[in-house]
């Protein structure tokens, strides 16, 4: 069945701003700036602060006090679903980063996986691919990145998709520590385990210098 992958940046400007979410879907929340109070289907609140994240299922009520916050949010959406687009006004800007359709099998068992890789000045990632798709933000520094022998080159806060069996190639700025969060959609068999596979025997005993930081490593619920 086809579902898209959706990120979205939330900008809260000085005023206080209290947004709810629908419909209840798999979300995934990650603080870059300031702090959020969320709370699913009127039920425990939690604290999101800067690089933590937090998943929910349900409907979500998003609550910000200060100076400036900045959210990221992926979302798993059937493509029949229709959410709420009427979110912007004055103190709340969102920004579509990206969005891409997934195929998952309904009969299968899933994860959705966030976390964090950060690289060594001119760290690189060997060609390789993953057990399944995700989208990818840039938090610092640069990365060029080759996609089956295409290049691009990702700067901070821009977004990228990668579909998983896709061979991929990266190298961080040499000048600028480099680091980005991403989100994936990965089988169950995955969980608890790297997502990731070299594709060149040649790299396989190359020092890999990019550090990892596990948020979520949790069953997809799709309701």
């Amino acid at each position: 069945m086809e579902y898209k992958l959706d990120l979205k940046e939330y900008n809260f400007g000085l005023q206080l701003n209290n947004i709810r979410l629908e419909p209840a879907i798999p979300r995934i929340i990650y603080g870059i700036e300031g702090t959020a109070l969320l709370d699913e289907d009127c039920s425990v609140t939690n604290r999101l602060k800067p690089n933590t994240a937090l998943y929910y299922n349900g409907s979500l009520d998003i609550k910000v006090e200060g100076i400036k916050t900045t959210i990221l949010i992926w979302e798993v959406v059937g493509t029949p679903t229709r959410l709420d687009d009427n979110l912007e006004s004055n103190c709340v800007q969102v920004k579509t980063k990206f969005q891409s359709d997934i195929n998952l099998d309904v009969s299968k068992e899933y994860i959705i996986r966030c976390d964090r890789v950060d690289f060594p000045l001119g760290g690189i990632a060997y060609t390789h691919t993953h057990k399944g798709p995700g989208i990818r933000y840039l938090l610092s520094g640069s990365l060029e990145v080759m996609v089956n022998q295409n290049k691009s080159y990702i700067a901070p806060n821009q977004a990228w998709f990668e579909t998983g069996p896709e061979h991929v190639y990266a190298v961080a700025s040499d000048k600028n520590l480099t680091s980005f969060v991403r989100v994936m959609v990965l089988p169950i068999s995955t969980k608890g385990l790297k997502s990731i596979e070299y594709v060149l025997e040649e790299d396989d005993d190359k020092p890999k210098l990019q550090k990892y930081t596990m948020f979520i490593d949790s069953e997809l619920c799709m309701k």
